[in-house]
């Protein structure tokens, strides 16, 4: 793959030299263009040769992958009753998780330290508030995975039918384990997993849209919003939904210290992966929304199925689940590998113990990995308690807000990183107050259970601090 990226970007400098718009002479500026852009195809192309390291194409579709859950899938139906207005309120998230990726690019190409969002707060605020972001980063890195787990085995029911409690328990185990299993045989076979998954979930998410173009019913976008809500109010309700199909844009951070050239290939990689996120999201709610009216939509609990039934006719029930099995299976193991990266580097950052750094043979933090199974485990079976399954659910529906959290604690050490730096850059400074406006329109527009979810957590950490 290196030779080809090095014959495209030796073809781009010699039609720069060659041939300018117009057809008159060459231009330099097209030219230093041609030059700049061979050089970082071959700086981060060319970093593949580790034995334990990420290149730019695995930590891309980890980014991806992260981000790529089944959250794409359920919020075209509750975007519905937004109306047109919904769709825009996703370009707007969209548009927030974008600067605040900037801000983790910032904070990349300014300092070598490397590891996840929980490092550069240690290093900006010092090492109390260092352990409580890092202590919330990695609960909330498998707390919340059995919210993936039970939707990918609850869509892979569509090909079994109703399992028992007990079988469906077995298999949400045994799927922790496996890929904790994958991620244990070290980063480079994880990440290399991660890039087949991606492809397989990308499939769908290109044809759709491409098919669609020519069925799309243009009057299902004449109604803007719903009466009851101004349009301020429906866009900022729609973009804070939206938003929570974004969290985990910063995961490319988190296995820092493996990756080859970090400081220029975490920045490509989490910008890229977002923003193509953001991208493929808004096409395909958007090819949803131009196939089935919203009033429609707003009762479909499996909006693309309906939509390929619409397009293809047929039962795609089966097939949907498959999709949304293989999506949420991806999105795992992305947080399976970063559960383990950030135990691992707060170990070295002496936030955890030490026993979390320890590597294996493979060059993985087998016992961190573990851990955090074991812990993913744990709130599996508390899930499945007659006495606090409903709370534990509820519970983790709302820590999503926990992220919102490390957005805002990054953004806000970055702009202390640039004060105390006397960094002057006009541009930095609008990312950064972009990305902080959009976190705390998300914070003032939360209720006091999230808020609540937050607090639990940062007392559970007590004990360990």
């Amino acid at each position: 793959m290196r030779i080809w990226y090095s014959l495209i970007a030796q073809s781009v400098e010699q039609v720069a030299v060659n041939h300018w718009v117009g057809g008159s002479s060459p231009s330099q500026g097209a030219i230093f263009f041609a030059k700049f852009l061979r050089e970082r195809l071959k700086g981060f192309m060319s970093d593949s040769n580790s034995k334990f390291g990420i290149g730019f194409w695995e930590l891309l579709s980890i980014v991806v992958s992260a981000q790529l859950g089944a959250s794409i899938f359920l919020l075209p139906s509750q975007l519905a009753p937004y109306r047109t207005f919904g769709l825009l309120g996703w370009i707007i998230a969209g548009t927030g998780a974008v600067f605040i990726t900037l801000v983790f690019s910032f904070l990349c190409t300014r300092t070598s330290r490397t590891g996840g969002p929980h490092i550069y707060a240690k290093m900006i605020f010092g090492e109390k508030i260092g352990f409580f972001v890092t202590w919330l980063y990695w609960c909330g890195a498998w707390a919340c995975n059995p919210i993936l787990i039970a939707t990918a085995i609850n869509y892979l029911m569509t090909l079994t039918g109703d399992i028992p409690v007990a079988l469906k328990l077995i298999l949400e185990i045994s799927l922790v384990l496996a890929l904790t299993f994958v991620n244990a045989k070290g980063v480079k076979t994880s990440s290399r997993v991660e890039i087949v998954l991606t492809i397989l979930k990308l499939v769908p998410l290109i044809i759709i849209p491409i098919f669609a173009i020519n069925h799309i019913n243009f009057s299902n976008f004449s109604e803007l919003h719903p009466t009851d809500l101004s349009p301020l109010e429906t866009i900022t309700k729609a973009a804070i939904l939206s938003f929570w199909g974004f969290v985990g844009l910063e995961g490319g951070t988190s296995p820092g210290g493996l990756v080859n050239n970090p400081r220029r290939t975490i920045p490509l990689a989490i910008v890229i992966g977002t923003a193509f996120v953001a991208l493929i999201s808004v096409i395909n709610t958007g090819a949803v929304f131009g196939i089935i009216s919203p009033s429609e939509l707003e009762n479909v609990g499996a909006p693309f199925a309906q939509t390929l039934v619409a397009l293809f006719g047929g039962s795609f029930d089966k097939l949907f689940g498959i999709i949304t099995f293989l999506m949420c299976f991806g999105s795992l193991n992305a947080w399976v590998l970063f559960s383990g990266q950030i135990a691992m580097s707060a170990s070295k950052e002496n936030m955890l113990p030490k026993i979390f750094e320890k590597l294996n043979k493979n060059g993985a933090p087998s016992y961190a990995l573990w851990i955090s199974a074991l812990g993913t485990i744990v709130i599996l079976f508390l899930q499945k308690s007659p006495f606090i399954g409903d709370k534990i659910v509820k519970f983790l529906d709302m820590s999503v807000i926990i992220y919102v959290a490390l957005y805002t604690m990054i953004v806000i050490a970055y702009i202390k990183f640039m004060v105390s730096g006397k960094i002057k850059s006009l541009v930095q400074t609008l990312v950064c107050l972009v990305a902080l406006s959009f976190c705390l329109l998300i914070f003032l527009n939360s209720d006091l259970a999230s808020f609540s979810a937050l607090l639990i957590m940062l007392l559970t950490g007590l004990p360990i601090f």
